[in-house]
């Protein structure tokens, strides 16, 4: 299930549409960096159209790819959970027309609305849980070693 249509599925139209209410109309050419890991997550985005590749740090390696991000599918959710700093990093790799959102004033909405808070987090929750399984089966198919060795 996307990212978008996890947002379909979780958070109500109302609530979707106070979301989409202070999002803002973004473009980003290929091979700009939306983020790096280890950066302050103050945006987050939810894709239109292209592809934006998510990577991990591996040190004395390139950042493998984690897993590719297009239409309908969150970009960032590290904007979510303190000390709100990017866990993995973020490139555009085909031409992307996203919406932005602001994360402090996201939370700050959170903060007023708990059930609005709770169907973001809800929704968040589900991109991480998403995020950190593809992030294992990556690494597992790039650095595990093959075969039974005992």
């Amino acid at each position: 299930m996307t990212s978008i249509s996890l947002m379909d599925a979780i958070l109500p139209a109302e609530h979707r549409e106070r979301l989409m209410g202070i999002a803002r109309e973004v473009s980003f050419d290929v091979n700009t960096r939306l983020f790096e890991e280890g950066g302050r997550a103050d945006r987050f985005w939810s894709v239109r159209t292209g592809v934006v590749a998510l990577d991990l740090h591996v040190p004395g390696r390139r950042s493998p790819v984690i897993e590719s991000l297009g239409h309908g599918e969150l970009v960032g959710w590290s904007w979510h959970f303190p000390p709100h700093v990017w866990q993995f990093g973020a490139q555009v790799t085909h031409p992307v027309r996203a919406w932005e959102f602001d994360a402090v004033d996201v939370r700050q909405m959170c903060a007023a609305d708990p059930e609005f808070g709770r169907a973001v987090a809800v929704w968040v929750g589900r991109v991480v849980a998403h995020r950190l399984h593809a992030a294992r089966i990556r690494l597992l198919d790039l650095y595990a070693p093959y075969g039974n060795r005992s």
